[in-house]
């Protein structure tokens, strides 16, 4: 199981201290990438002189026209080019010009890399899950049995070994299932901190979706889809277009793929139904050889 790394790359000459907020509840394998140039004003060091656990990295760069942005988007190709899907990138920005190039990566190397105001970690005491639910003030649940939870805190380590996932790491994950249980937004809350823990997250939530579904009632899950939808889109997306980028195909069938499987991604039978399409437009063979490529994405 890898864990991600994120890294912030601060524009610090836009956002200033603000940009910085948050920085406290960063963990160990979170960067602070600060970005500023000697016409940046005095930077106060009460700032960042609480970041957690995450390590901090200045970089004063050249005075000129868009010299932070330069070198913070050739610093996004870099982490891009070294470490792929492995690592998320935010980068700490009020500037809308860094949209184009982060779109440009995220579609060519399938790294996760996205634009933000501000660092605003958003769940914090990530090792304590069970505390952070029972403290939060701002979560609807709703009342579960004690054996409930126990029955699919069991199913979950169950099946995630059954799978191959060792003994750590599976009840790592039950745990983070468990502290989630009974939140009126439970799948998509469960999907989140997967993603903000493992690189391989989609198959770890795809693992244990089953064992979610029967302890989701039926409005519940209806609210939680297009959540959780959301998030797996972009993630699914990338994922499918570097796959099948790998294995030699043209842009006109990445294309097709990877927006037919984001298409059906909630529905019931989407995974048939993605079969069915790819089937349709490239025929019998051509077509199972494409869809072998992405099966395990879906």
């Amino acid at each position: 199981m890898i864990f991600i790394e994120t890294f912030y790359l601060i524009d610090y000459e836009n956002v200033h201290g603000d940009g910085l907020s948050g920085c406290q509840d960063l963990g160990k394998n979170d960067y602070i990438v600060i970005f500023f140039t000697p016409n940046a004003k005095n930077i106060d060091m009460s700032d960042i002189s609480d970041h957690g656990a995450a390590k901090l990295e200045m970089i004063k760069v050249p005075a000129g026209k868009q010299s932070a942005d330069m070198h913070i988007g050739s610093y996004l190709g870099y982490l891009a080019g070294k470490n792929g899907k492995n690592c998320k990138v935010v980068i700490v920005s009020k500037d809308t010009d860094f949209d184009n190039v982060i779109k440009f990566w995220n579609q060519t190397t399938g790294i996760t890399a996205t634009r933000a105001e501000q660092i605003k970690k958003k769940n914090t005491k990530k090792t304590e899950p069970q505390k952070q639910q029972s403290q939060s003030t701002n979560k609807t649940t709703v009342k579960v049995s004690g054996t409930k939870k126990a029955k699919l805190n069991k199913e979950v380590l169950q099946i995630l070994r059954d799978d191959g996932y060792d003994a750590d790491t599976s009840n790592t994950i039950a745990q983070i299932v468990s502290s989630y249980y009974g939140s009126e937004q439970m799948l998509s809350e469960i999907h989140n901190e997967l993603m903000d823990r493992y690189t391989d997250y989609l198959a770890v939530y795809a693992t244990i979706r089953p064992v979610l579904s029967k302890y989701v009632d039926v409005k519940q899950s209806q609210n939680n889809n297009s959540t959780v939808s959301s998030q797996e889109k972009m993630a699914t997306n990338n994922e499918i277009q570097k796959e099948l980028s790998k294995a030699g195909f043209s842009n006109d069938i990445i294309q097709f793929v990877a927006s037919t499987v984001v298409k059906n991604l909630t529905d019931k039978n989407g995974k048939q139904q993605t079969y069915r399409d790819i089937i349709s437009k490239y025929g019998q063979n051509k077509g199972l050889n494409i869809y072998n490529h992405i099966k395990k994405h879906i």
